[in-house]
């Protein structure tokens, strides 16, 4: 599938170039229908350090079981996660999109990269020893109320 029909996974990406490969299976355990498989997808995120695209493999593991009702919720064993059926199609873009955005790293960065170079930062740390110090009046009153003891 191309990344381009997943808008709000490529929302999260530098580029909307790619695709993803799933290999998904549904079957039926007892009355329950479920889906199991693999999602890949290769996806060009912003690095948090010098902002350039870094490239991330997502690779996961689809267990999923179809429910309707939150009866069918609580019921379902804990090595599945419950998918609310709410149209009698499976939306299986969207299903793959929600997936792969809870595979998406908190933070993308390359393992080794410099810093992107903000403005202004050399000169920051020079104007903060300048300004007066706002503690100053405190440890003046300080120094007078050990003084009347």
């Amino acid at each position: 599938m191309p990344l381009k029909q997943l808008t709000a996974l490529v929302a999260d990406c530098a580029t909307d170039d790619g695709r993803v490969e799933a290999d998904l299976a549904l079957h039926m355990n007892g009355a329950r229908p479920e889906i199991h498989g693999t999602a890949k997808a290769a996806l060009q995120l912003v690095c948090q350090r010098c902002l350039e695209p870094v490239e991330v493999e997502i690779d996961i593991k689809v267990a999923l079981g179809v429910a309707q009702t939150e009866e069918q919720v609580n019921q379902m064993p804990g090595d599945l996660e419950p998918f609310m059926l709410e149209e009698e199609e499976i939306p299986l873009a969207s299903l793959l999109e929600q997936e792969l955005i809870l595979a998406l790293p908190i933070v993308a960065y390359h393992e080794k990269c410099k810093p992107f170079p903000y403005e202004g930062s050399d000169g920051g740390e020079a104007e903060a020893s300048e300004k007066p110090n706002p503690f100053a009046v405190l440890e003046q009153l300080k120094g007078n109320v050990k003084n009347s003891d």
